[in-house]
């Protein structure tokens, strides 16, 4: 029986919505001495590693859901599959929850590094006003970013959604969503710019929390990601994005 079938019947759950292609579950993955040992990937045998050194630490949410708050060096890396590395259409949503941030804070990104990715793809990340940042590449560290114009609400959790629609054409195919609205804001170029397209194809890791999977942090997340990180294949409607988001939401 597939693991979606298996969910049938049960009320909802994020393995009926086809358009989640990978789900990171903190519910189901193992812990060990207040630290996150692993973050499994409920709908692929393809969990997230983490070197004992960079664990985030194992954490509640006020109604008691399972949370991960990462600090300075601790990093999550996920192997880079069919199902959470997509170049056309793709997607990462989750909530987020952040104090007073010094520097740029690093949610989900594809990029080159200790223990990341061949080459650069997807950045999604938070400036130092709590402000959501993606940056999308087309080439080596030529690209397109989004900043929003509102910052987060500090210490206060945060559903934020990447989309990437290559179909839309240009700038439009980046955007960012917080709370289940579309986040206003500007477009800059990254190195040479250009114009957004197919994303580049890239192989190894995914990182989480931050830019480098070592003992030397870059640009790490100081807050708490969970209880879960969904990884889409397609764009969300608003009615299956509530539903999403009030899927073990953390308060």
């Amino acid at each position: 029986m597939s693991v979606r079938a298996s969910f049938r019947g049960l009320g909802f759950n994020p393995v009926q919505q086809s358009k989640v292609s990978s789900w990171l579950r903190l519910a189901v993955s193992s812990q060990t001495g207040g630290e996150w040992v692993d973050w499994v990937d409920v709908l692929n045998n393809n969990p997230g590693v983490i070197n004992a050194a960079r664990r985030p630490a194992v954490g509640a949410s006020a109604n008691g859901l399972p949370i991960a708050t990462f600090a300075t060096n601790d990093c999550v890396s996920v192997p880079l599959i069919a199902n959470n590395n997509q170049t056309s259409r793709t997607g990462i949503a989750m909530w987020v929850r952040v104090g007073n941030l010094t520097g740029t804070s690093t949610l989900v990104i594809y990029s080159v590094g200790t223990g990341g990715a061949s080459a650069r793809k997807l950045f999604f990340l938070l400036d130092s006003a709590e402000r959501v940042r993606v940056d999308a590449y087309i080439a080596g560290s030529a690209g397109r970013s989004f900043l929003s114009t509102a910052s987060l609400t500090q210490n206060a959790w945060a559903w934020l959604r990447l989309k990437y629609d290559s179909l839309l054409g240009g700038d439009p195919n980046l955007s960012a969503f917080v709370n289940g609205a579309s986040a206003a804001g500007a477009y800059t170029d990254v190195g040479a710019g250009g114009t957004l397209g197919v994303l580049p194809t890239v192989t190894g890791n995914l990182l989480i929390g931050n830019t480098n999977d070592s003992g030397t942090p870059s640009s790490f997340l100081a807050g708490d990601i969970g209880p879960n990180i969904f990884f889409l294949s397609e764009d969300l409607t608003a009615a299956e994005e509530l539903i999403l988001m009030n899927f073990e939401r953390p308060t």
